[in-house]
């Protein structure tokens, strides 16, 4: 049993008796509702839109036709935001809007409503097979692209058909596709793109200039005015060319959508003067048709639109650059702090070895030298055998330990924990010539108080540069100083040996460690050397005020 709250209604499959269909039904029904309620404010506004486009073209006539054919970019837009799966529902809802001229005959407002249909999806399915995804006209490649497809292609093959189909209102064909193409092809390359812009959510870009674009707005509002609607004496063609700097300044400053907006003031502007009788087109308008008007804007739309794309585009590469840059400082940063915990963690490391190898390893192998000694001491006189056998084992026993206190002190240095870096680089260069039977000369000014980090970087650089000095450059005569001025700390390592190329070994493990070490305080290394004429390796670490 079912136990609900108190007034709550049954459910229809809680009915008894309701069979499963019902309730199928039922949730189908609700989908269905739900779905023409989510669908039906689209329709609705495209309808009206629709409409409104399709009234103001109605204020042409046969002999003296629209100079651009707004329904065409109602129902493109609409084809290009919508899916595909609807685009029936939007044509059917274009039928009726389309029967609303009594003055044509039924079958040729069907004709032209069935050419303007298969344009528009000829080019929603292209611009959207070539440009998957959001089409924006925010690159030049989506600009060209449209204006190839929707600005010629398809206006190119609908003026085509619509010549033919007045042909039969008798018409000449090449007036018809002239008049048909111009018309269309202004409408995609004006209208279209301000619609698309708006309907894309592209407005939401001015929020931030709002004040410089309806500033922008009035001020070209105000030329067009005087251009279109003040008479002026005479045949003016110059007053022509006055919106183009506002043009100019919304393409440079508004982003695509606001020099599109102002494309699209100046456009219905001048229609409108031309249709009351004003402005500079009306004598072209009255012998030529609509022509110079059409020409006038398809010539300037374009251009303005690609300056306004191109900066935008060039915009875009500049904030992706600036966040790559970001993050490529925020990745040098995160790599840095952990190349200092790894030359931390490796001198740690460093110094646990070197603590087991003289307290733990070394003990051990003094306390067998002891034994053994005993043992030697305690054999016969007949055992001379025996106890040279001992002997050359006491002696290996210390020579190994004292290669591991050398190693120790190469891991670890306690001099330098406890006395500085100067008495530890003193130490090292007089370990150095005594272990390989060379000469190492030091030289400082008195040098002390530094930064345990410096200390520790220097020592580790000299080591390696004493150390590739003997073991690469074979050298016999090593130098290595150490001088402090006002701001820098500098030690030098020369040697006279075979040298290298510096060129050819810059990526080699020494000097990369080197590098890294002396990045990690703020500093740097020089390397001088050629072939047969040695080394001179400088380590710079520039002084705080604590140092």
């Amino acid at each position: 049993m079912v136990v609900r709250p108190r007034g709550q209604s049954p459910s229809i499959p809680e009915i008894a008796g309701a069979p499963p269909e019902l309730s199928s039904a039922s949730t189908t029904h609700t989908s269905f509702v739900h779905r023409i309620v989510r669908e039906l404010p689209p329709l609705i506004i495209f309808a009206v839109g629709y409409a409104l486009a399709y009234k103001y073209v109605k204020f042409f006539t046969s002999s003296s036709p629209a100079p651009l054919w707004f329904p065409d970019s109602v129902l493109l837009c609409a084809f290009l935001l919508v899916p595909r799966k609807r685009w029936a529902w939007y044509a059917l809802v274009a039928l009726p809007i389309r029967f609303m001229d009594p003055d044509a005959p039924a079958w040729f407002l069907f004709a032209t409503y069935v050419n303007d249909c298969l344009k528009a999806m000829l080019s929603a399915y292209l611009l959207r097979r070539l440009l998957p995804g959001s089409l924006r006209l925010n690159t030049l490649r989506q600009l060209g692209i449209y204006i190839g497809i929707a600005g010629a292609f398809t206006p190119l093959l609908s003026a085509i058909g619509g010549a033919a189909t007045r042909l039969a209102l008798g018409t000449p064909f090449w007036k018809s596709l002239y008049q048909w193409f111009m018309g269309d092809a202004t409408a995609a390359l004006v209208l279209t793109p301000t619609l698309l812009y708006w309907c894309m959510g592209d407005w939401r870009e001015l929020k931030l200039r709002k004040l410089q674009f309806l500033t922008l707005l009035a001020g070209l509002a105000g030329v067009l005015a005087f251009t279109f609607f003040i008479p002026h004496p005479g045949d003016v063609p110059v007053l022509l060319y006055a919106p183009v700097p506002f043009l100019i300044l919304a393409a440079t400053t508004c982003k695509p959508i606001g020099a599109s907006t102002a494309i699209s003031l100046v456009a219905l502007i001048a229609m409108l003067s031309t249709v009351i009788g004003k402005g500079p087109f009306v004598t072209s308008y009255l012998h030529h048709s609509v022509l110079s008007m059409q020409l006038f804007l398809i010539v300037t739309a374009p251009p303005m639109l690609f300056v306004a794309v191109l900066i935008e585009e060039r915009r875009a590469v500049e904030r992706d650059l600036k966040r790559s840059r970001a993050s490529l400082r925020q990745n040098y940063e995160r790599i840095h702090d952990l190349a200092g915990k790894l030359l931390h963690a490796q001198e740690d490391e460093r110094r646990r070895i070197a603590r087991e190898l003289h307290d733990d390893i070394g003990q051990r192998l003094a306390l067998l030298a002891v034994m053994t000694t005993r043992l030697c001491h305690g054999f016969s006189p007949q055992m001379e055998n025996e106890r040279a056998l001992a002997q050359s084992l006491i002696v290996d026993v210390q020579n190994l330990n004292s290669d591991i206190h050398t190693l120790s002190h190469q891991l670890h240095s306690t001099a330098l924990q406890h006395m500085g870096l100067e008495v530890a680089l003193k130490g090292l260069c007089t370990a150095i010539a005594r272990q390989h039977q060379i000469v190492v000369d030091f030289h400082s000014n008195g040098i002390s108080g530094l930064h345990r980090d410096v200390d520790l970087c220097l020592f580790r650089v000299a080591q390696e540069a004493l150390n590739n000095a003997v073991r690469h450059g074979a050298a016999k005569q090593i130098e290595v100083s150490l001088s402090k001025s006002a701001q820098l700390l500098s030690m030098k390592v020369k040697d006279e040996g075979v040298g290298f190329d510096p060129v050819r070994v810059s990526n080699g493990l020494g000097l990369v460690s080197m590098r890294e070490r002396l990045r990690f305080v703020g500093g740097d290394v020089i390397v001088k050397s050629a072939a047969g004429s040695g080394a001179e390796i400088t380590a710079q670490v520039p002084l705080r005020e604590s140092d």
